[in-house]
C-alpha cells in the first residue's frame, strides 16, 4: 500500500495500492502518517518526497467505505487526514509532492499541503466531494484560499471540476509544470541537489517561520521572523556558512532538528 525507500539522503514516500486505485483509505492514511514520521525523526533524511508508482497520485476517498460511516466515523476520518496535513507542515524538512494523473479529493488536499509541487502538464486536481454531497475535509479549502485565494477556493469546491496543473500553474499553485514524468524526476533532482548544499537547519527554520507567519498579522508575522533569525545567530551553520563565505571554501553544515528535538 506505501513503499517507502531512501536514496541520496532523500525519502520517497510511494502510494502503491493498485487494487484500489491509491483511494485514501483509513489503513493508507495511518500509512502516510507514520511515513512521515519516519522521516522526520530519520538523521539520514533531508528531504521528504511524496508520490505514487501508479499513472495517477490518488482517485480520492474511498466511496465503498465513507458511504457507512456516520458522524463520528466521519469525524475521525477527517482528523486522520488533517493530522497528515499539520505533520507536512509541522516536519522542518522540504516536503516535496511530484504529481502525474488524477489527483482528487483528500489526496489534492494532502498535495497541497506540501512545500513545493512537481506535477506533469497531464496531471488533474479537483474537490470532487461535491458530487458525493460532501464539502473537504483534511483541510483543503482552506490552504488552496491561503496559497491562491477566495475565489479559485470557491470555484473548485462549488464545481468539483477537474483542472490541470497548466490552469492552476497560473494561479501560483505550482512555479512550473513538466511535458512528462522523466522531465518532472530530472527537474526534481536538480532540487534535490540544490539542498545538498544548503543549511538544513536554516531551510527548517525558514519553513516554520513561513507556515507561523501565514497564520497571524503582518505586525506578529515581522516578529516571528525577527525572532527566528535571532535563533539562526546561535546555530553553528551560521559561523560555519559565514566563515565558508570569508575563506572562500564550500561549507560544511551540520545542524540538524533531530538534534534539537532530542533536546525538548
Amino acid at each position: 500500500m506505501i513503499k517507502s525507500e531512501i536514496s541520496k539522503r532523500a525519502f520517497f514516500i510511494s502510494l502503491n495500492s493498485k487494487s484500489n486505485e491509491n483511494r485514501l483509505t483509513v489503513s493508507m492514511l495511518n500509512n502516510i502518517y507514520s511515513a512521515l514520521e519516519k522521516g522526520e525523526k530519520d538523521k539520514n533524511i533531508d528531504v521528504i518526497v511524496i508520490k505514487s508508482e501508479l499513472e495517477y497520485f490518488s482517485k480520492g476517498a474511498p466511496i465503498d467505505e465513507l458511504v457507512k460511516f456516520n458522524e463520528a466515523e466521519s469525524k475521525i476520518y477527517a482528523k486522520l487526514g488533517q493530522n497528515i496535513i499539520k505533520k507536512i507542515r509541522e516536519i522542518k524538512k522540504p516536503v516535496i509532492a511530484c504529481v502525474c494523473g488524477d489527483t482528487l479529493g483528500g489526496s489534492f488536499e494532502i498535495v497541497l499541503a506540501c512545500d513545493l509541487i512537481l506535477a506533469t502538464s497531464d496531471a488533474r486536481f479537483g474537490f470532487d466531494e461535491v458530487n458525493f454531497g460532501l464539502i473537504p475535509g483534511f483541510g483543503g479549502s482552506q490552504i488552496i484560499a491561503k496559497k491562491s485565494h477566495e475565489t479559485l477556493a470557491k470555484y473548485l469546491v462549488f464545481t468539483g471540476e477537474k483542472v490541470d496543473a497548466d490552469f492552476l500553474k497560473r494561479y501560483g499553485i505550482f512555479l512550473s509544470t513538466y511535458k512528462d514524468k522523466n522531465e518532472l524526476e530530472l527537474n526534481l533532482n536538480l532540487i534535490l541537489e540544490k539542498f545538498e548544499s544548503k543549511s538544513l537547519f536554516a531551510i527548517g527554520l525558514a519553513k516554520e517561520t513561513i507556515n507561523n507567519g501565514l497564520e497571524t498579522d503582518f505586525n506578529q508575522a515581522l516578529l516571528i521572523e525577527q525572532n527566528a533569525f535571532t535563533v539562526a545567530f546561535a546555530s553553528n551553520d551560521k559561523i560555519e556558512g559565514m566563515s565558508a563565505f570569508l575563506q572562500k571554501r564550500a561549507p560544511q553544515f551540520k545542524d540538524r532538528w533531530e538534534d534539537f528535538e532530542e533536546i525538548k
